[in-house]
């Protein structure tokens, strides 16, 4: 005589069928975070510290040979909408003519940092045409000028 089981083969089959499921989730799962993690930009240090309180404390500024010379490119715009370009003293009235003087000064010392103030007014497509030249003209260092009380806010 045999003795009944409390388990049939029906009640086993339907608990192999609710794994299934959770199987699939987790496989998909360590799909997902593989190919999430393959794309991470490493991140880099930047010369800067942050205090407890959570300010910016600046470091000390990159030691760089004394004939390196910064490239100010300062923008503004005029009361009739243009944009005019002072580039370390000489104005530029349009953005492509300040193509030639920085292949100029790129070609002379492309180890120049060229900084980037930009006024209140100034459209952001000449912000990006005059960021394009500088890059295309081949300096290697093209930053924008933050004040000193707007960074500590």
């Amino acid at each position: 005589m045999r003795i009944p089981s409390t388990h049939s083969r029906s009640d086993r089959s339907r608990d192999n069928d609710v794994m299934t499921p959770m199987i699939d989730i987790v496989v998909l799962l360590l799909i997902f975070f593989v190919v999430a993690a393959a794309g991470q930009v490493h991140e880099s240090l930047l010369p800067t510290e942050l205090t407890a309180a959570g300010g910016i404390e600046a470091s000390e500024p990159l030691d760089r040979d004394p004939w390196i010379v910064e490239v100010w490119l300062k923008l503004r715009t005029t009361n009739e909408g243009q944009t005019v370009i002072d580039m370390n003293g000489t104005e530029y009235a349009d953005v492509k003519q300040l193509a030639a003087p920085l292949d100029e000064l790129a070609q002379l010392s492309a180890d120049s940092p060229v900084i980037l103030d930009i006024g209140p007014e100034v459209p952001m497509q000449d912000v990006i045409a005059v960021y394009d030249l500088s890059r295309a003209a081949g300096f290697e260092s093209v930053n924008f000028a933050a004040k000193a009380e707007d960074v500590r806010r």
